[in-house]
């Protein structure tokens, strides 16, 4: 910063001045500091600005799963409003692992991160719990709630599954299967209930030998769909509640050539453009993940008094809808 005053021939405070973009410089001083950085090749100390109490300009944005492109979407989101309030967006993923979770949380906390907007794998880890509360930080949840006081932005799972079981007890079907994930979250519980209030509301009672919620994965799908195919008494119907789930079930589904919704009714838990492609196109619970993203950064800027809305904890919840296409159908016997 020394060299930089007297290569520009100013005060060290002018420099100071132009790197935070404060008022008050002339444009001939603005551009002979900046010539001066250009020609040195300096850049300030992020570190040494933290440790002064200036922002760091940099939001973190903690996720499960690199391969769901649902965090895609909300990284777009969260980044549209974050560019225009001068944050950087810092993403990275963690598959699901605690223990790089809060290798995560306390990496972004020594660089001196602004926030963090997180979407963990198991709310109720203790570990994890102790590092959010020790990163000091402000929080926002993405599709995950936690015993802490700090705000949260999700889709409505709840309505949408509720919505979706509804719809199949209507065509008839009683025997309705369930292959998702998320038993350690928000999501997982949501939608559970949902399923459960419709099965109940039309005095029906779920079967727990078809219902398989350990894994989002793939590969975890195609065993699960052929494993309930195969069953003395196989479902005639599936809720496949999970992004990466619908193409394991589709694969099973074709290698027993069992078409939908002449085999099997099914209904996916997040619209894609494989959904609405494949033939027959798949009916879904679609929501807007980049609105997600969007609510998320906005939460974190009225943390930071960048925005209206102030520090108190708050939750805000995405509205799900079901878009009804062809993979659904009466159960055989009902048509």
């Amino acid at each position: 910063m020394h060299d930089v005053a007297r290569h520009a021939d100013v005060a060290i405070g002018t420099v100071s001045r132009v790197v935070n973009d404060a008022p008050g410089v002339s444009t001939e001083i603005r551009r002979r500091v900046l010539d001066a950085i250009e020609a040195l090749g300096w850049a300030p100390s992020v570190a040494a600005q933290s440790m002064r109490g200036i922002s760091s300009r940099m939001v973190g944005f903690i996720f499960s799963d690199i391969r769901n492109p649902l965090y895609s979407s909300m990284v777009k989101g969260a980044e549209e409003v974050l560019s225009m309030h001068g944050f950087l967006l810092v993403s990275a993923s963690t598959n699901g692992d605690p223990v790089r979770e809060i290798a995560l949380i306390e990496l972004f906390r020594r660089r001196r991160a602004d926030a963090l907007m997180l979407s963990i794998e198991h709310e109720n880890n203790p570990r994890v719990l102790r590092a959010v509360e020790a990163s000091r930080l402000p929080i926002v949840m993405i599709e995950r709630d936690l015993a802490l006081p700090v705000s949260a932005v999700g889709a409505d799972h709840l309505g949408g599954t509720r919505r979706a079981t509804e719809h199949l007890i209507q065509l008839g079907h009683k025997r309705i299967a369930i292959i998702s994930g998320g038993k350690g979250n928000r999501v997982g519980r949501d939608r559970m209930a949902g399923f459960k209030q419709a099965m109940q509301a039309a005095g029906l009672q779920p079967d727990p030998e078809i219902l398989f919620l350990d894994s989002f994965a793939a590969d975890y799908a195609f065993r699960q769909t052929q494993h309930l195919l195969s069953l003395k008494k196989p479902p005639t119907a599936i809720l496949a509640l999970g992004m990466r789930l619908l193409p394991g079930v589709l694969s099973a589904l074709q290698t027993l050539r069992c078409q939908p919704p002449v085999g099997v009714s099914l209904i996916a838990g997040n619209d894609s453009d494989l959904a609405q492609m494949t033939s027959p196109r798949v009916t879904a619970i679609r929501y807007d993940p980049e609105a997600l993203g969007r609510e998320a950064a906005l939460l974190v800027l009225a943390q930071l008094g960048h925005v209206e809305g102030g520090a108190t904890a708050r939750r805000i919840e995405i509205p799900t809808e079901l878009v009804l296409r062809e993979s659904c159908a009466p159960p055989r016997g009902k048509r």
